[in-house]
Formats: C-alpha cells, sequence, structure tokens
C-alpha cells in the first residue's frame, strides 16, 4: 500500500508573515515552489524550478586566486570552458622581465594588455595583443610572456591547457 504525504501550503503572501519551524517544508501555491524554514527567517527560503536554473551548458567559474604580496599581487579566474582571465601588477622601472603566468594557455593565441600606473592610483588601459606602446615584446609563449616596462598593470585572457 502506497502512502500520501502532504505538507503545510499557503500563498506568497501568507509564506511572509510565517516562520516555520527547523528543516520544515511548505508548498508557496502562488509561485508553485517549495520552501524551506530555519525556525527564524519569515517566509523562509525558497527553491528554485528546474526552470530557473541555469543550463547544463552553462560556463562558470571553477578556481580563483585572489592577488597577495606572496603571489605578487597576481590574480586569476578560471572557467568551466578552460577559458582564463587573470592579471596583476608589474612593478619594475625598464628592465626586461618575464612575467609567468599562473594558469598556462593552450597556444599563443591570447590577448595580452598592459597599463600606465598613474599617480592618481587608477590604471589606463592600452589594448595590444603583440606589443605596447609604454614597452616592448620580447617574446611570447603559452606560459609566459617577455616584456620591457615600466610600472604597469597587466590582463591576459585566452583558452587554458
Amino acid at each position: 500500500m502506497s502512502r500520501q504525504i502532504q505538507i503545510r501550503r499557503g500563498t506568497a503572501a501568507e509564506h511572509e508573515n510565517f516562520t516555520g519551524a527547523i528543516g520544515e517544508i511548505t508548498m508557496d501555491t502562488t509561485n508553485k515552489t517549495l520552501r524551506v524554514h530555519d525556525g527564524e527567517t519569515a517566509g523562509g527560503t525558497a527553491l528554485a524550478k528546474s526552470s530557473q536554473l541555469p543550463p547544463a551548458s552553462a560556463d562558470y567559474v571553477i578556481e580563483t586566486q585572489l592577488p597577495t604580496a606572496q603571489n605578487n599581487y597576481t590574480w586569476y579566474r578560471k572557467y568551466k570552458s578552460g577559458w582564463v582571465e587573470m592579471g596583476g601588477e608589474l612593478k619594475t622601472t625598464g628592465e626586461h622581465i618575464t612575467l609567468v603566468f599562473p594558469i598556462s594557455f593552450i597556444d599563443t593565441h591570447y590577448t595580452f594588455t598592459v597599463g600606465v600606473i598613474n599617480l592618481s592610483g587608477s590604471a589606463e588601459f592600452n589594448h595590444n595583443t603583440s606589443a605596447s606602446v609604454f614597452g616592448e615584446t620580447l617574446s611570447k609563449t603559452k606560459t609566459s610572456i617577455s616584456i620591457a616596462n615600466l610600472g604597469q598593470t597587466w590582463y591576459a585572457c585566452g583558452v587554458s591547457e
């Protein structure tokens, strides 16, 4: 013999004035959704319908790094698709440097952009994929770029390995 479970239900307006018990599930008859309660929050938390979820093919961030002194103020965001964005600060005075990327690109078909750090602290970006007005690109690989520059911010994006 099968059993039937019936949960407490009410309209959206009724839910907004109702605080359910910890772990209680109720049905919002206006929006045709379930709500989960924590014993404190009026209305509980509405659960998403499958039509409200992003498609399985949606791209999203799977890995990040925040800029800190330990990583030389370098940050990155890697997406499920393999797309990666990264950036940071270059604090040099015109010497040639090799910037090693925190994540390798699949090839050399990526965008590299630099911007001068002005005295107000904001960055002025100059987009150029092969050379910079403010420096010279000496070599470019999928794991690094060698440039001659002044104090600048940098940004790179493309497909990672």
